[in-house]
């Protein structure tokens, strides 16, 4: 396998492929939200405002996402270079209001049954990977096919919500072991991993930045059900969530 630093084929070449990947990951995501939207609108304590915010902020991110390969598909690459800048600062609010969201709600919802303070792992975790790849895909502007492969995984890393919502609210499934969570939250973000290195693999495209990306995420995904099965972080979390509460609710 010849692993490429920058794309020696025709950017052209990959656009059509990054539409179907969007196509997938906004079904996915689509599908788990519309499912859990009637439980949204009842849940009991009502979300803080915050998160209300956070769902806008969250589905005008996925319109930009959705515009920005439409821009390039129709070979409006100039306006999709100038767009990008207003879709980075949207993408550092959206990281900041996400973090604020998920706090607020983990706080609301801290004595809730059903509910464990060490879920803050998780959004932590994909926070954390989103954050760092659309840095790094912004810095990698100049080089069109490694920038195309690594914003697509920031958004990937920030699907599990979407893909676990698919499987507890259409499949009606659920998690009682450490390898179950893994693949009850992560098998969304997994399948177009896995469907994106299987492509490349075929064209002999696979790149550098692609694999470190997916690995990242991967990575990151380990440790995140690591911290939500540990009693030390259970503790660390709640504290965390009850000083929260207690300054901005």
């Amino acid at each position: 396998m010849q692993l490429h630093t920058r794309g020696n084929w025709s950017s052209r070449d990959d656009r059509r492929i990054t539409l179907l990947w969007l196509v997938i990951f906004l079904a996915i995501v689509v599908t788990g939200f519309s499912a859990d939207l009637h439980n949204y609108l009842h849940e009991t304590p009502h979300p803080p405002r915050i998160v209300h915010v956070h769902a806008i902020f969250t589905t005008i991110w996925l319109l930009i996402l959705t515009v920005q390969v439409l821009l390039v598909e129709f070979d409006n690459v100039k306006f999709h270079r100038k767009f990008g800048w207003f879709a980075t600062g949207w993408a550092a609010l959206l990281i900041l209001i996400a973090a604020w969201g998920e706090l607020s709600w983990e706080a609301t919802n801290l004595h809730t049954p059903g509910t464990t303070p060490a879920f803050l792992a998780i959004p932590a975790g994909n926070l954390l990977s989103f954050a760092t790849l659309i840095t790094w895909g912004i810095l990698l502007r100049k080089n069109l096919a490694a920038h195309r492969r690594v914003i697509f995984l920031a958004n990937i890393s920030i699907m599990t919500a979407g893909a676990a919502r698919v499987l507890r609210n259409v499949f009606h499934l659920s998690f009682h072991t450490p390898v179950q969570a893994f693949f009850f939250f992560y098998s969304g973000s997994l399948i177009l991993l896995l469907l994106m290195l299987l492509w490349d693999l075929w064209k002999n495209r696979v790149m550098q930045q692609f694999l470190i990306g997916a690995v990242y995420i991967v990575a990151l995904q380990v440790i995140t059900m690591f911290l939500f099965f540990n009693p030390t972080w259970t503790s660390f979390s709640r504290a965390v969530i009850e000083a929260w509460g207690r300054f901005t609710l």
